[in-house]
């Protein structure tokens, strides 16, 4: 069944260097701004009340790719090589547990993860010249024990869960794949990895990932200006056109996942660029 999302409006939130990580959990969206540091959330509502409902922030001020929220008005923030915890209360996030540094080497970087129903953080990590086969996807469980999941890719991005047939989605950005991995959740053991969707090397990279309940795929085109929507076979459906190039990222939510949250970034922009295209780095949603 094609995607029910037709059109875009603006979100009504502070324009991102690199707007990531679009989350829907608990009544609320979260986002971040990777570059500048940023995490941010807003109450949900409808499209119209957004504008009129308050966003809040904090400031890291150092990259910060993840936010992940795993209930119980947690969150798990990605900042820089380090997962800190927080709980969320109103318009404040409070650290309440000891953080989860990840090592690796100089300038190597934390991307984009999620969590599983048991509550481990998958995250991919990226070297500082995407070199090749060179990242890798990480499982931390609850206990802070880092196991590597799967070596060899070369710009390890957006995730999403089926957890009905225990599967994984994941990107490989400079790859142009989406890669379906066959997980056991309790141990971490991925017994079978497909190429799900493999885009041509004319189009766009794939970023950020989401699945809804009817089984629906949303995914972000970065440098083509399109979310796309495909089957659990992996059949196109449709896309969406967003009124700015660099889309990276997208989440299914609100009421009755009603709504669509995309983010879109300004990575190397020039001063003047970035006023010549007012919309890069915006927030977007959409309503079905």
């Amino acid at each position: 069944m094609p995607s029910d999302f037709k059109e875009v409006k603006l979100f009504g939130a502070p324009r991102c260097a690199l707007g990531e990580s679009p989350r829907w959990a608990e009544g609320h969206w979260w986002w971040v701004d990777a570059e500048q540091g940023v995490v941010y959330w807003r109450p949900g509502g409808s499209i119209d009340e957004l504008d009129n409902l308050p966003i809040s922030k904090k400031e890291f001020n150092v990259r910060t790719s993840l936010v992940q929220p795993i209930g119980d008005s947690r969150v798990v923030v990605a900042v820089e090589n380090t997962l800190r915890y927080f709980e969320s209360e109103s318009n404040a996030l409070h650290e309440i547990s000891k953080s989860i540094e990840i090592p690796m080497p100089p300038n190597w970087l934390l991307n984009d993860g999620i969590a599983d129903i048991a509550g481990n953080i998958w995250i991919g990590t990226v070297s500082p010249d995407r070199a090749k086969g060179t990242g890798a996807l990480l499982r931390i469980n609850k206990s802070g024990d880092i196991k590597q999941a799967l070596p060899r890719f070369s710009l390890t991005n957006g995730m999403a869960w089926d957890h009905e047939r225990e599967q994984l989605y994941h990107v490989d950005s400079y790859e142009r794949i989406v890669w379906q991995h066959q997980v056991n959740v309790l141990t971490g053991d991925i017994s079978n990895s497909r190429i799900f969707i493999q885009l041509p090397p004319d189009d766009g990279f794939p970023d950020g990932i989401s699945l809804d309940s009817a089984g629906r795929i949303s995914l972000a085109i970065y440098s083509k200006s399109v979310v796309r929507f495909y089957d659990l076979g992996g059949g196109f459906l449709n896309e969406l056109s967003i009124p700015a190039e660099q889309v990276t990222s997208v989440a299914i939510g609100g009421l009755n996942e009603s709504q669509l949250l995309i983010t879109t970034a300004q990575e190397g922009f020039t001063k003047a660029q970035s006023e010549e295209f007012p919309l890069a780095g915006q927030l977007f949603i959409s309503q079905s």
